[in-house]
């Protein structure tokens, strides 16, 4: 199929702010996970049929996490952690997507911290497609991944007399994400 033609078939979906998420955990000291979120982020998708051959592209402002603890917070935003005064951005931007059976697919994309990018696979959790009260399409997603953090130089550790890190080296992400079709 023309390239031009694939393009003007995809359908636009604007991100719904109050019913998405981005969240992620890490174990703490190997006993607990601590989890947090960003507060700042935007998502743009251009779908094809059945959301294959997407293109979806996540821009998150490093400086919004949020784990609920200030110091916490101020320390992953140092220098040891985001450094988010050098890189105030954390990026997505999806490479492919594959279905895997009708509720379930696998996204492909290339993710960046700190200007380090890397290849991930995401899986994908389609909740659903329903026609709300006031009109609009939506749309409803979960994804989860994980990531290993020294790929991406944010290596700050520190070991117990037990010998286990105080932060693990892989981040679980979990996103909720909610959109409506653009008329």
């Amino acid at each position: 199929m023309d390239t031009a033609m694939n393009i003007a078939e995809k359908t636009v979906w604007n991100l719904d702010k109050s019913h998405s998420k981005l969240q992620f955990s890490a174990r703490h000291m190997i006993i607990s996970e601590v989890t947090g979120h960003f507060n700042s982020f935007e998502v743009s998708v251009k779908a094809g049929g059945d959301f294959l051959d997407s293109e979806i592209e996540v821009n998150i402002d490093s400086k919004s996490i949020d784990t609920g603890i200030t110091d916490r917070d101020n320390h992953l935003k140092s220098p040891d952690f985001f450094d988010v005064e050098h890189y105030p951005e954390i990026t997505f931007k999806s490479t492919k997507v594959e279905k895997v059976d009708d509720e379930n697919y696998k996204l492909y994309g290339d993710f960046t911290i700190r200007n380090i990018t890397k290849p991930v696979v995401l899986d994908v959790a389609y909740g659903g497609t329903i026609k709300d009260p006031w009109g609009l399409t939506r749309a409803g997603f979960k994804v989860q991944g994980k990531i290993n953090r020294f790929d991406y130089d944010l290596k700050w550790n520190a070991l117990m007399e037990t010998g286990g890190a105080v932060v693990s080296k892989n981040i679980n992400i979990t996103c909720d994400i909610e959109f409506t079709k653009a008329n």
